[in-house]
């Protein structure tokens, strides 16, 4: 039997969704406003921040989109490289990079899902910024996605520790560990698994084994 989400998940991962999208969209309307109440300059500073704002919100529509929606497990269309250009673009910033190490370019169904959702999953555990680093590869007889959270203090906390194993309840769960639980709980419908490895100070390893032909 398929393990299932809790509406209360299902309601905590639409918390973390909107507030991500919260600062492009609102930048976007703040530009807009400054335009029409200023009749700035259609090349200037305020044109400027629509674009790019704009541009945001529609790389974090299209990740999330992957990452929680039903289009993920299939990714049909979507090429190893944008995803991972998608995952530079919504976890890296000032603090934080996404570096690409070797890369299956077909990986099975699901794998693509796994791997934004990994990513959203190291730069929690970043405090400080550091770095996130994405791998993937055949490994035995299936298929694994290797992402690594490196940097100062990286650590999983207590209660994403609960969520990832799935001891919390619902009841107990956070926007921030609502997606560590919903990751662990993607894994296994994925019929693959998850082990977290952190013998290594300040980095945080998460891999996910999947079976070559993941549904």
């Amino acid at each position: 039997m398929s393990p299932t989400i809790d509406l209360r998940v299902a309601e905590l991962l639409a918390s973390r969704l909107c507030h991500d999208m919260v600062s492009p969209v609102g930048a976007v309307k703040t530009g807009v406003e400054l335009f029409t109440e200023f009749g700035d300059d259609p090349d200037g500073e305020t044109m400027g921040l629509i674009t790019q704002s704009a541009l945001q919100a529609s790389e974090k529509l299209q990740f999330f989109r992957l990452a929680y929606g039903s289009a993920g497990r299939s990714a049909s269309g979507v090429t190893v490289a944008e995803a991972v250009a998608l995952i530079e673009s919504v976890c890296g910033n000032q603090r934080t990079t996404v570096e690409a190490g070797a890369l299956d370019g077909q990986p099975p169904p699901g794998a693509i899902k796994i791997m934004l959702n990994g990513a959203l999953l190291a730069t929690d555990c970043l405090p400080r910024g550091g770095v996130v680093r994405i791998a993937s590869g055949p490994e035995g007889d299936g298929f694994c996605v290797r992402v690594t959270a490196a940097g100062e203090r990286a650590a999983i906390d207590d209660e994403m520790s609960a969520a990832l194993s799935g001891t919390a309840s619902a009841e107990e769960l956070t926007p921030k560990s609502a997606h560590a639980y919903y990751t662990s709980v993607l894994a296994r419908d994925l019929d693959g698994g998850l082990a977290v490895e952190t013998s290594q100070p300040d980095e945080i390893v998460f891999r996910f084994t999947l079976p070559s032909e993941a549904a």
